[in-house]
């Protein structure tokens, strides 16, 4: 069969109700400490509820209001907008270094005030861990289920010639499905019947040593679950090129490091490796895995784990094979404004004159690309 790849954006979710980066800016630079709580764990929710864990961990609550505000009135000065991503940038740099005046006397003025210890790279770190954790819950809206969505599709509903399409082609190519988005929407599509049981993601929970906790009617079973593997060998391949809200790493005593599958009503603590001894005897050894989902933000940042050995280096590698083999690149709402990404664009398919390039989007993207190949 025929290669064919598809390349997602932003731009893809939103007519199924996803929130677009202007969403997402607008929904965190004024968010208030009633909108979110982070439990003692140090997992972190949106929320409209009373946060029971106030009195614990208020710091952090107000750490994390603070901090966005601090950004928005004297890093950004009212002068620019706020945006997600630049400020994960922002901060993560500041991380690494040491702050300038302004920096140094909101970090000391908040410690004072808040009568609290933690250095700027302690607050820092945390506030990491929850902003992460918060967005990754703003832009999940749901968690696929296992319902058959059957076919014809009503006309009212928002990817209903996305779907078609990929029926469509499926029938004669291997479909290779590009994200850069962090969502679970193709997850949940790959429930309906035009492409369901025909789907890879890279994931398997065959011969899988991982198993985590699931509870029910408060009956807890324990449940195998998939770790990646790097195996596409369906009619319709997912791959996640800047991580998923339901992924996350495994990490074995800092030596082996391995993405694993998160599901639905899973138990943060309890996850837990098989391992077997050479007498035949199965123990479980429990690992860290992290309450922060695996997935890249920044627009700079990102690009520097684009090579990590765990999962991004992989899956970029099938990226550019797929761009190679491809007779045809379909672009749905990608504004190409990722340079990592148009690089490999550019290297692996827009130069061959043989290969064709499908755009689509509400406005045409301001790219060098596009003009080359129309």
């Amino acid at each position: 069969m025929e290669n064919i790849s598809l390349l997602l954006g932003a731009g893809f979710s939103k007519p199924a109700n996803y929130p677009l980066a202007s969403e997402i800016n607008l929904k965190f630079r004024d968010l208030s400490l009633a909108e979110f709580f982070i439990h003692t764990s140090e997992s972190a929710h949106l929320t409209d509820t009373q946060n029971p864990n106030w009195i614990i961990t208020q710091e952090k609550h107000y750490f994390v209001v603070d901090f966005i505000q601090f950004y928005c009135s004297v890093i950004l000065s009212d002068q620019k907008d706020f945006h997600y991503e630049t400020f994960f940038d922002y901060y993560m740099q500041l991380m690494k270094r040491e702050p300038n005046e302004n920096e140094k006397f909101f970090f000391e003025e908040f410690k004072r005030n808040r009568n609290y210890n933690w250095d700027h790279h302690q607050l820092l770190f945390q506030f990491n861990r929850t902003f992460q954790q918060l967005v990754a819950d703003y832009i999940t809206v749901e968690w696929p289920k296992s319902i058959s969505y059957l076919t014809p599709y009503s006309t009212r509903f928002p990817h209903k010639n996305y779907l078609e399409l990929l029926e469509y082609l499926g029938e004669e190519h291997k479909v290779h499905i590009h994200t850069l988005n962090h969502d679970l929407l193709m997850e949940k599509y790959f429930h309906f019947e035009s492409i369901a049981g025909k789907t890879s993601d890279g994931f398997d929970d065959f011969a899988s040593p991982y198993y985590g906790q699931i509870s029910n009617n408060d009956i807890t079973q324990r449940i195998r679950l998939k770790r990646f593997i790097n195996q596409y060998d369906a009619i319709f391949n997912l791959y996640k090129l800047h991580g998923s809200v339901d992924n996350y790493i495994f990490n074995t005593n800092n030596k082996v490091y391995e993405m694993i599958k998160w599901e639905y009503g899973l138990l943060e603590r309890g996850i837990v490796k098989e391992i077997t001894t050479h007498l035949g005897e199965h123990l479980y050894f429990d690992g860290y895995v992290d309450v922060v989902p695996e997935f890249l933000s920044g627009t700079t940042e990102k690009i520097k784990h684009y090579e990590r050995k765990v999962y991004y280096s992989k899956i970029f590698e099938r990226f550019k094979n797929n761009l190679i083999t491809s007779n045809y690149l379909i672009v749905i709402g990608y504004g190409f404004g990722d340079s990592k990404i148009n690089k490999f664009l550019s290297d692996c398919f827009i130069n061959n004159d043989n290969q064709t390039m499908i755009v689509i989007n509400k406005t045409r993207p301001d790219s060098v690309l596009i003009d080359k190949k129309t």
